[in-house]
């Protein structure tokens, strides 16, 4: 068996590594996925078909081939395009895909030459890559860790160039190689480097899905599963980040700690799901009044924090007022609808002094709550005793 049968071969084993890693992803519904695997089905099938090219009838061996090759190729930029919430562009790829065959066909019973044909299913193929690093890098705001998506990208780079040179070389020395399974130097690089196309892709892939699983799974740590807040761990972590970052800039910093009023005789009264419904609903109605640079998180059972970088103490009172009357003046309209009894916060406010620690900070935040619960609750009050 020649040398270039033996490197198919090994190509369309990896293909099926990959299509077993796959598959072992496909339960978990990242967009792209399946279109990967098909991809590697496809590759699997059109390096097999390759390797025995010589024993098989022209149609098979050249048109059909490089059809299934092609097919592979457009899935996986399909698959690409579909993590990246794009449409497939099935109509274009598949129209691509057809042009390629009829290039093919074209210089196989038109004009038998193994150099044009080599060119067009490569101008193909680089189109393909290039197409994949594009997809890539319009979705740069999405990514969630750079080394993944720079591999990616990087090796789709590479893989257009090489198609690029490829055809030049064959452009140029059109006499030198007449068959893939030709075992000349130039053949045999040019083979193994295209072989291993497809799988090098779809690693790049599977470490982009690994990045979104973490990402998920960190997200769902990081979550309160009721509310959506952030956790109680989540908002130490980064509170203590924060803090850092104001001393080390002289930045202002403050800390809103609030909670339900009465919780206790709502979920007595109601139940523990209606309960449940409140602590919801407070979020959502917090949400339209922090920043996207806030930090809401829920420290305890009816117990919330709000993280303000960068806020002076006024200006976080007024924040907190904002959030009082949220929700506050909704009471009567959840009083109509049933849907909620009305509820009313209760908040204290409190702004980083010098190098103190979050556990300061949050003792006298905690310290403006309770003066805002003896006050009469359905009130912000700041560290200083004073009414928000």
């Amino acid at each position: 068996m020649s040398s270039t049968f033996n490197i198919l071969i090994v190509g369309a084993l990896f293909c099926v590594l990959m299509l077993l890693v796959l598959t072992s992803l496909l339960r978990s519904g990242i967009p792209g996925i399946r279109e990967w695997w098909v991809a590697n089905v496809l590759a699997c099938l059109a390096l097999v078909l390759y390797a025995f090219g010589r024993e098989l009838p022209p149609f098979i061996g050249y048109e059909l081939t490089n059809g299934v090759y092609a097919a592979a190729a457009a899935a996986m930029l399909a698959g690409f395009r579909r993590f990246y919430g794009r449409s497939r562009m099935t109509p274009w790829l598949a129209a691509g895909v057809l042009l390629a065959v009829a290039a093919i066909a074209l210089f196989h019973y038109r004009f038998d030459s193994y150099a044009m044909r080599t060119i067009a299913v490569a101008v193909f193929q680089g189109a393909i890559c290039l197409g994949i690093a594009v997809t890539i890098m319009r979705g740069r705001s999405d990514w969630r860790s750079h080394y993944p998506s720079l591999f990616t990208v990087g090796m789709a780079a590479v893989i257009t160039l090489g198609h690029g040179i490829r055809s030049v070389i064959y452009l140029t020395h059109t006499g030198e190689v007449t068959s893939l399974l030709q075992p000349s130097p130039l053949n045999l690089f040019f083979v193994s480097a295209g072989t291993f196309v497809l799988p090098v892709l779809t690693f790049g892939a599977v470490m982009l899905v690994h990045d979104t699983m973490l990402a998920a799974a960190e997200l769902a740590a990081n979550r309160d599963f009721l509310t959506g807040a952030w956790t109680r761990r989540a908002f130490f972590e980064h509170s203590e980040r924060e803090i850092l970052r104001a001393r080390r800039m002289g930045r202002q910093l403050s800390l809103l700690l609030l909670d339900v009023d009465h919780f206790k005789k709502i979920n007595d009264t109601h139940g523990h799901g209606v309960g449940d419904q409140v602590l919801i609903d407070l979020v959502k109605r917090a949400a339209t009044v922090v920043r996207g640079v806030d930090y809401f998180a829920r420290v305890g059972g009816e117990e919330f924090a709000v993280l303000l970088p960068e806020t002076s103490r006024e200006a976080a009172a007024v924040v907190a007022e904002r959030m009082r009357a949220a929700v506050a003046q909704s009471d009567a309209a959840r009083g109509k609808s049933k849907a909620l009894p009305p509820y009313t916060i209760s908040i204290g406010v409190s702004s980083l002094r010098g190098f103190e620690s979050l556990h300061d900070l949050m003792r006298r935040a905690d310290a403006a709550l309770y003066a805002a619960k003896a006050m009469g609750r359905n009130r912000a009050v700041s560290e200083a005793g004073a009414e928000a």
